[in-house]
């Protein structure tokens, strides 16, 4: 096995709080090889020299080294060759994060990407007023995890594009923080957090004056008394630090890292809104919530706790948490237990363990007399479309509560580790270990045509498990200019798609019309059929507008598009306020050239969570399916109707076709002609009434029979179908087969 990695992103100062705890976990407790990759302006926002000294603390009780990069290119050559997990704790499309989303938007696909959530309020995840007035309510990450703190439904600021890629795996300082002592001895010193830097001070209105000129008088207030307070400037943003703000004789600073600082020994504390507040909750002290007389400060998050405003408020409570300290507890408590967010350190280290140990294909021991996790090997080319829409995707919450483990083989992988010698025997071994470290209880081959399938199913077979064979296209009569190009038509791969089909378990297709190809070609396994291949939801929902750009999305489909050119031209002639975008594998075929600029070209993408953003982000009106009634096309699934109906856009598709079904009842036009073409592109662009309620029935269609999780219950039946099928066949004597 490759050596796995955890490395860890680092470009906010505060990245290091969240980042700590995850270190020594993957470093201690997983064995991974842990580094930091640490952005430049860290290095320059640093001016104390504090943060510095942390990291390297932290790389030597863990063997941490640290790696320093300019721009995202320098970052990806460190990143070469790596696989495991990319963790970033400040991560988003906002320009104050760039330099860490860029990374993680073009890091190798070997290195599964997590973003962290870094505070209660957090970009991205859950807004305040302020946050939404300066950076809109539109954030999305390039993570394929976003690791939440708190329960989906408390994170109200997440879109929608984004939620599948939630992770609830609590605040991971609760792992660094020292246990509650019940003989614990506490002062009557209160700690009081300046968070003069949030967006929510600067947008809402400047009360960073009022906040200072309010801490003056209640130190002046204690002084009296004969008290004294410390205050903590926030990690990041400094302010009464970098503004040398003079404090009062019986005011204090205490600037070391939060989890340097024992928030158990001070008798309350007070916060601008801030996560510190959580903090010194978890610790067990009385807290209040600062908020300006006027009540400009956005506090709803924070709804339940004590606020305290005026210099009065400020007194009354110092003097009452100190005296009755329980009488704040219970309600911090409640406070807690509605935010749906795991505070048991035991648990949030397991949920994290979990999640690295997934992403760094390191599987969890295997407890024989417990019942068994369902441990599903996927076997690909690589990390295909096909495995992320058909498996990946559904099963997604399961793996998340551990009810079922998955890990994927790929062609890739192997041509990475034996280069030249991918056919040989020497690969084998190599596969053993491959087994012998995950010990699936299923295998499931996705649309795989690579070497070394007759020795992974007969090994399989040899230790009962169950072999599915899932195929999305007839990959035995591939047309020559598309079979040429990728490599189907190679003798090697037809022959490993024909074994597959004789001496699987079962056969699962992903159209009826494929399972009756097949069975038209006298495939010798059993051979069964999904109703649905790709399941969706509602990314963008249906808005009526007026049409200002149409599309064309997919892979190869340049012969499917040639067709109908006449129509699109004669389209875009009569509508000179349309744009007219591909997005995917097609050129820009020379008949649209002299539209100009209305034409344009986006790339692929592979990962098909980033991919439904990125197409989500183009808001498209119209899209079109164009498709060839060749014998290969015939028996392709409805994926680009799910996807266009997904993001909002109209459906306008190929008649006698896979979108027949899908399209029927009002949920798409169809049509064969260029006349039939241009009739419908017309229809949609000047009726924005009927093209408004074709999305809408469209999306109530994809609702209904096209969820997640109907194709989580079909696929989970597929597996049940091929263990009885295995269990049946356990008796049969076994082929000879040199192993």
């Amino acid at each position: 096995m490759p050596l796995r990695y955890a490395i860890f992103v680092i470009n906010l100062l505060q990245d290091v709080n969240i980042v700590r705890p995850l270190v020594f976990m993957a470093a201690r407790d997983l064995g991974l090889r842990t580094e930091f990759l640490v952005s430049h302006y860290f290095l320059e926002r640093d001016k104390s020299f504090v943060w510095r000294q942390e990291l390297d603390e932290i790389g030597e009780a863990t063997g941490t080294p640290m790696l320093v990069f300019g721009n995202e290119m320098q970052a990806l050559q460190l990143l070469q060759d790596k696989a495991g997990v990319l963790v970033a704790a400040s991560e988003s499309d906002l320009l104050a994060h760039k330099p860490v989303h860029d990374v993680l938007r073009q890091a190798p696909a070997s290195l599964l990407r997590i973003t962290l959530q870094h505070g209660f309020e957090c970009i991205g995840f859950l807004h305040n007023h302020a946050h939404d007035v300066a950076h809109g309510r539109q954030v999305t990450f390039a993570a394929d995890v976003v690791c939440g703190w708190c329960d989906g439904s408390r994170l109200t600021s997440m879109v929608p594009s984004q939620r599948s890629k939630l992770y609830v795996a609590g605040p991971p300082t609760v792992l660094q923080m020292p246990p509650l002592s019940p003989t614990r001895t506490r002062s009557d010193v209160g700690l009081v957090c300046e968070n003069l830097h949030s967006v929510r001070l600067n947008v809402s209105g400047d009360f960073k004056d009022e906040f200072i000129g309010m801490f003056n008088g209640f130190c002046a207030r204690l002084a009296a008394e004969g008290r004294s307070v410390v205050l903590r400037p926030h990690p990041g943003g400094q302010y009464s630090l970098k503004n040398n703000v003079a404090l009062p004789p019986n005011a204090t600073v205490n600037n070391h890292p939060i989890y340097k600082v024992d928030l158990a020994k001070y008798a309350y504390g007070v916060s601008a809104p801030s996560s510190v507040l959580l903090d010194m909750m978890l610790a067990g002290i009385p807290t209040a919530v600062w908020r300006d007389p006027a009540g400009a400060i956005d506090t709803c998050n924070y709804a339940g706790l004590i606020e305290i405003s005026t210099l009065g408020d400020w007194l009354d409570f110092s003097r009452e948490a100190v005296a009755h300290p329980d009488r704040f507890i219970e309600r911090q408590q409640q406070f807690l237990e509605r935010q749906q967010m795991p505070t048991n350190p035991a648990e949030v280290h397991a949920r994290f363990a979990n999640l690295f140990a997934a992403g760094a294909r390191i599987p969890g021991p295997i407890d024989d007399a417990q019942p068994r996790t369902e441990r599903v090997l996927f076997v690909a080319n690589a990390y295909v479309t096909t495995l992320q829409v058909s498996f990946i995707k559904p099963l997604a919450p399961l793996v998340d509560t551990g009810e079922i483990a998955i890990e994927v083989l790929t062609e890739t992988q192997m041509k990475v580790e034996f280069g030249p010698r991918l056919h040989d025997r020497s690969v084998r071994p190599w596969l053993d270990g491959r087994f012998a470290l995950f010990r699936p209880t299923l295998l499931v081959f996705c649309r795989y045509s690579g070497p070394h399938a007759e020795y992974i199913a007969e090994r399989a077979r040899r230790q009962g498990i169950p072999v599915v064979y899932h195929i999305d296209d007839d990959l035995l009569n591939v047309p020559v200019a598309i079979g040429a190009m990728k490599g189907h038509n190679d003798p090697q791969r037809l022959a490993t798609v024909r074994h597959l089909l004789d001496n699987s378990d079962l056969v699962y297709c992903s159209t009826e019309r494929l399972k009756e190809r097949f069975e038209a070609s006298r495939a010798k396994s059993p051979l069964i059929s999904g109703k649905i291949y790709c399941s969706g939801h509602v990314l963008s929902p249906a808005v009526e507008r007026p049409v200002r750009t149409v599309g064309c999305m997919g892979v190869d489909k340049g012969p499917d598009l040639e067709a109908l050119l006449p129509a699109v031209v004669a389209y875009l002639r009569r509508n000179k306020d349309v744009q007219f975008e591909l997005f995917g594998s097609i050129l820009k075929p020379p008949a649209l050239e002299e539209f100009g600029d209305r034409i344009s070209v986006a790339p692929s993408v592979q990962n098909y969570d980033d991919f439904l953003n990125t197409f989500a982000k183009m808001q498209w009106d119209i899209g079109i399916c164009p498709l060839l009634p060749t014998e290969f096309n015939m028996v392709k699934a409805n994926t680009k109707w799910v996807d266009y109906t997904s993001v909002g856009a109209a459906v306008v598709a190929s008649r006698g076709t896979v979108y027949d079904n899908c399209c029927a009842d009002g949920c798409g036009i169809l049509a064969h002609t260029a006349d039939e073409w241009l009739a419908a592109l017309e229809k949609l662009t000047h009726d924005p009434a009927e093209r408004f309620a074709q999305v809408c029935r469209a999306q109530k269609k994809l609702a209904d029979e096209y969820s997640t999780e109907r194709l989580r219950l079909q696929v989970l039946d597929v597996f049940a179908q091929a263990r009885s099928r295995r269990e049946s066949l356990r008796d049969e004597p076994l082929r000879a087969v040199q192993l």
